[in-house]
Parts: structure tokens; sequence; C-alpha cells
């Protein structure tokens, strides 16, 4: 896995005043903002999801396009190179919440509810104890 994606994104000015970002190496994702600078924090948000997505798949991601083999449909385009730095989104990745469904016994989850138990933190417990990871280990080992 790459610690740094670099990727270019063509942007256009709208006769609406607003800025289209087309991402070149990922068809079908516009971002559309009226402000360049929220439009390219969009842009870097969509990129970053495109990748852990990638990532997660276990593909490879796409070799992103040079200058020369991009062409712009208006001489007021432009194209910038929009970099990201993948370990802080990765992290913030693995600590998302997942749900996971659990089957038991009804007299077990209405006395559990009944003594007021954080089911999901007590399951996570129990699954951390059989994994023999420590309570504030955050991600599996790999």
């Amino acid at each position: 896995m790459q610690t740094t994606y670099i990727y270019p994104v063509l942007v256009e000015r709208t006769p609406l005043n607003t800025f289209n970002i087309h991402f070149p190496n990922f068809p079908g994702i516009l971002v559309t903002e009226n402000e360049i600078h929220q439009a390219l924090k969009k842009a870097r948000e969509h990129l970053v999801q495109q990748v852990l997505e990638i990532e997660e798949k276990k593909s490879l991601p796409p070799i992103p396009a040079t200058p020369d083999e991009l062409t712009l449909q208006n001489s007021s385009n432009h194209i910038i190179y929009l970099d990201i730095y993948m370990p802080p989104y990765r992290d913030e990745a693995a600590q998302k919440s997942v749900s996971k469904n659990c089957t038991m016994p009804k007299w077990l989850r209405d006395a559990s509810e009944h003594a007021g138990l954080n089911f999901s933190l007590i399951l996570q417990s129990g699954l951390k104890e059989a994994l023999g990871l420590n309570s504030k280990q955050q991600k599996f080992p790999d």
C-alpha cells in the first residue's frame, strides 16, 4: 500500500459561476461547488474514499493520468494534481464502527436489557479477549 497518492482533477468553471471537478482516473465522479476551495476539499474527500475502497478490495489503484494524456474541453479549464496522505484516513476508517447482527436466546437478551448492559461494549470486550488483544488495542495486527 502506498502512503501517498497523487491524481489529476479537471477543474471547469461553469456558466453559472460554479466549479465542476472531474476525475479522469475515476469516471463518474463529479464535484460541483460555488467556491474553488470547497470544490477541492470535497474532491479530496471523494479521492480518499475511492482509494480506501480500492485498498479494501485489495485491488490495484489506477495509474495517475499524465498531463499529456488529458484533454481540456475549454481553455479556461485547468488540470490540478491532488495529493492525499493515506495513514490518517486509514486509521480513521479502521476505527469506524460497523454493525454486526448477533443471535442469542430471548431470555438472555431480556435479562441483559433489564440489567442495562451495553451489548456492543460487552461484545467488543469479549471478542478482544478471545483474540488475545488488549483492551486499548485499536486494530488487529497485520
